[in-house]
């Protein structure tokens, strides 16, 4: 963000000063766990299955594609999985 400070936008979720369909791709890392410096983990955990399957079977219906993928490297420990949301 130093380094090039113009690439990024302040905002406040969940509304987002974007148009629809403004972009091709988001993508949205380490969202939660950026705050584990004020939220221990079971907030964390506790956040993640309250809303994670609810919030598939939304996206799903709204007609989304919703898929889980491991991937080669972790962000945190065993950080290593991928959730991808596509418009079909």
């Amino acid at each position: 963000m130093r380094k090039r400070p113009e690439r990024y936008v302040t905002a406040v979720l969940p509304e987002l000063r974007f148009e629809d369909e403004q972009f091709n791709i988001v993508l949205s890392a380490h969202f939660l766990f950026m705050y584990s410096d004020r939220l221990d983990y079971e907030f964390h955990k506790k956040t993640v299955h309250d809303l994670l399957d609810r919030l598939i079977l939304e996206l799903e219906a709204d007609g989304l594609r919703v898929t889980e993928a491991k991937v080669p490297y972790e962000f945190m420990r065993n950080g290593n999985s991928l959730l991808s949301i596509r418009k079909m």
